[in-house]
């Protein structure tokens, strides 16, 4: 469909969405733990991204070259760590958003 560039539109397209609406509606949480944020996503993601390169070194799963852009890091496309960001910073803003601190006991 778009060639080198499929995963990528797809999963660009796929979060960017949700990352936006979080930061429009909740900026005044999200920008004071942001250093939070980032590191929860990006330990969260060099994790998945090893654990994705053990898989594909074992032949457990691949991603069709003609769907890639290119670069990579130990067989694991540009695209898949992306993916793993995009994930894991939903989920650490979704949690930034609505944890509210438990209320303590009277």
């Amino acid at each position: 469909m778009f060639g080198h560039q499929t995963y990528l539109v797809f999963e660009v397209t796929w979060a960017m969405p949700v990352l936006l609406v979080h930061w429009v509606v909740g900026w005044r949480r999200l920008a004071p733990r942001l250093h939070v944020i980032l590191v929860a996503a990006l330990s969260a993601t060099v994790y998945l991204s090893v654990a994705d390169g053990i898989a594909i070194h074992a032949g457990i799963w691949a991603l069709h070259a003609d769907r890639v852009v290119g670069p990579a890091v130990d067989r694991v496309p540009m695209e898949e760590s992306l993916f793993f960001l995009l994930t894991n910073l939903m989920v650490a803003q979704t949690i930034v958003l609505l944890w509210r601190p438990p209320r303590p006991v009277p």
